[in-house]
């Protein structure tokens, strides 16, 4: 509100303001402090530094699953597909990349890299560069086949039975 407070002398008038006391909200704490930031910002990182290896450790763990549950999924597929087609499917492997490919699909998929293949009973094409493969025939049965699988999971075993043809697979050691 303004208001004219007459000035002693040449009749001219000047103007002040008065504060307004009536409409005015009282001063509030509302916020942080510098030292509640740092504070939170503190148990935020160090919160990070212990869940997030671990989650890193998980995550890589179940990407290590997806590739060898991607394998036997395509070993079924193979069976499945010499099964109904009545001719055989081979599923080629190679051992020192890693890689795999089935026979008559367009692709060729890989193992992660934290999954090593340490032995392999395969039907060979070429022993030298550890290039083999597992057929499945149209009567059902394979040539049968294993792989030792070892990865952050531990040791497994990829087994293929030959007068079934039934894809499976064992921590090492169990039955």
């Amino acid at each position: 509100m303004i208001s004219p407070l007459p000035l002693q002398g040449a009749g001219t008038m000047v103007f002040h303001r008065k504060p307004k006391t009536e409409n005015r909200k009282p001063a509030s704490n509302s916020g942080f402090t510098l030292l509640e930031l740092v504070a939170v910002l503190a148990i935020i990182s160090l919160l990070l530094g212990l869940v997030l290896p671990g989650m890193y450790r998980s995550w890589m763990r179940e990407r290590e699953r997806a590739s060898v549950r991607q394998l036997i999924v395509g070993l079924k597929a193979a069976r499945s597909a010499a099964a109904t087609e009545h001719r055989r499917v081979r599923v080629f492997i190679d051992i020192k990349s890693g890689r795999y490919r089935l026979e008559g699909f367009a692709g060729t998929r890989e193992l992660a890299p934290e999954v090593r293949i340490n032995d392999a009973h395969l039907v060979w094409q070429d022993l030298e560069k550890r290039q083999g493969y597992i057929a499945f025939y149209g009567d059902g049965t394979s040539s049968g086949g294993k792989l030792a699988l070892t990865g952050l999971t531990g040791p497994q075993v990829l087994e293929v039975e030959i007068i079934t043809g039934k894809v499976s697979l064992k921590a090492e050691g169990k039955t």
